[in-house]
């Protein structure tokens, strides 16, 4: 049996379900895995990316993607959507010997001159490249609140910075801004989140951070800083503490020291608003250091982040003392997001492509896509609204 046979066999038993064509090409031969409409190609350009898939080791032949070895052309949508069929949760899986090199960042959390590295390297590309698929009024670079979350692929039913909009008002309306507040956000990008509350609510002691220096130079506020969040002092001064996408940013096991810090910063009475895309819990050990999808995001998109269940949440928030005052669950929010952003990102491509490199597109092509279907209507946003006694 050749190679290509072999990959063939390997997929169709990993994706027996599959309700629509993906075809493995190599060499002018292909072979078909499931069943219905082709939607698209797997092509393979060197012997190694075949044999990956013969291996039933997809984290391999994406490596082979993301360095040219390999195309995919077609609908991105239905070969990343492959994944809602796989035979078993646990085939998601990478190799042992693959999440080994999350071991360190799984038990200590990350310095301050490595999470700097580590979240400059994406947030810090070319500015231009960044923004031509962010929204302008805003410019955020997390998730919008929606209308009509659960028409995912309806793109026309609502501006992109229209819902980034509402979801920055409706936190701050939440959190009850005041203009003699001492406002942070953590991780706050642009800075709309200082700028609404300067703007709308009139705040005149606001301060945004993020380690990205790219988002302080081109910000809404002039009171943004390039700073780590365990770099201002937790001396218990801000009324209000908002943070919004940020806690994906942390490592495995750097989250309750977080939490603690964030405690810290506040006064007596004080809220934070925290904002997070969660995993569903589950039994087959699936995370970011565990998982196809997860573990391409650390090596090209997002090194170092890591998403917690809200159970993991709600204990550590709870066992430091904030009180809990409201939870919303939200889905299919985030995935509307990144609808929007691919469709851009692909309108803008002929203008950007010579700001990256062929690696970055290609991983862009997956983690804007991965993510609306991986994080799509079954993963949770979750909004937690808590006060320090």
């Amino acid at each position: 049996m050749s190679k290509l046979d072999q990959a063939g066999a390997a997929m169709n038993w990993m994706f027996p379900a599959l309700p629509y064509t993906i075809r493995i090409s190599y060499k002018g031969q292909s072979r078909a895995v499931g069943s219905g409409p082709e939607k698209v190609e797997m092509a393979c350009k060197t012997e190694e990316s075949v044999a990956a898939l013969a291996r039933h080791d997809l984290s391999e032949f994406l490596d082979h993607y993301a360095m040219g070895d390999a195309d995919l052309n077609g609908d991105m949508y239905s070969f990343v959507g492959a994944r809602n069929f796989v035979r078993k949760d646990q085939l998601w899986r990478i190799h042992l010997k693959y999440q080994l090199r999350y071991l360190t960042t799984s038990l200590f959390p990350s310095n301050i001159r490595r999470k700097l590295r580590a979240v400059s390297s994406h947030y810090d590309l070319p500015n231009d490249f960044i923004l031509s698929y962010l929204d302008k009024r805003t410019k955020a670079y997390s998730c919008a609140m929606w209308k009509d979350p659960l028409k995912i692929g309806n793109l026309d039913d609502q501006e992109l910075g229209d819902a980034q909009y509402d979801k920055f008002d409706q936190a701050l309306t939440a959190l009850q801004v005041q203009p003699d507040d001492k406002f942070i956000d953590i991780g706050t990008g642009y800075g709309f989140a200082p700028h609404l509350a300067e703007t709308k609510f009139g705040c005149k002691n606001t301060l945004g951070i993020t380690l990205s220096q790219n988002q302080v130079d081109n910000g809404f506020s002039k009171n943004l800083k390039l700073l780590h969040y365990l770099e201002v002092p937790a001396d218990g001064s801000f009324d209000k503490l908002y943070t919004c996408g940020m806690i994906s940013h942390l490592d495995r096991s750097e989250i309750e020291r977080y939490y603690r810090h964030c405690y810290g910063l506040l006064k007596s009475g004080g809220k934070a608003w925290f904002h997070a895309i969660i995993p569903p819990a589950n039994d087959a050990g699936l995370t970011n250091y565990t998982t196809i999808s997860g573990t391409f995001s650390q090596k090209y998109v997002f090194p170092d982040h890591f998403q917690f269940p809200i159970h993991v949440h709600l204990k550590i928030i709870e066992k430091l003392g904030f009180r809990v005052k409201n939870i919303n669950f939200r889905y299919g929010h985030y995935a509307k997001t990144l609808r929007h952003w691919y469709k851009a990102y692909v309108e803008n491509l002929p203008q950007t492509r010579h700001m990256i490199t062929p690696t970055i597109e290609r991983a862009w092509h997956l983690y804007l896509t991965y993510a609306s279907v991986i994080d799509g209507p079954q993963s949770v946003l979750k909004q937690i609204l808590c006060e320090k006694p």
